[in-house]
């Protein structure tokens, strides 16, 4: 049991991050596309932001998702 917990908590924190990782990505370039930022500190700063976003939101998808893929699983 603790095995399939597991299995479908890596699960979870694979597909998370890849959709978190994709938003993200598209934010940055769609910024970078509209020229937002005008210095290299600013660009920076926007990208720690998201990158300190990204760190908080994925455990808390991640479990989120594998609530929703144990239920679809039993």
């Amino acid at each position: 049991m603790l095995q399939r917990i597991f299995s479908l908590y890596l699960q979870s924190l694979f597909l998370t991050t890849a959709f978190i990782g994709g938003l993200s990505g598209v934010w940055i370039l769609l910024r970078i596309a509209s020229r937002k930022d005008k210095t290299v500190a600013e660009r920076q700063a926007h990208l720690f932001d998201v990158l300190m976003i990204d760190v908080m939101t994925i455990p808390i998808l991640s479990f989120a998702v594998m609530g929703i893929l144990l239920v679809l699983k039993a």
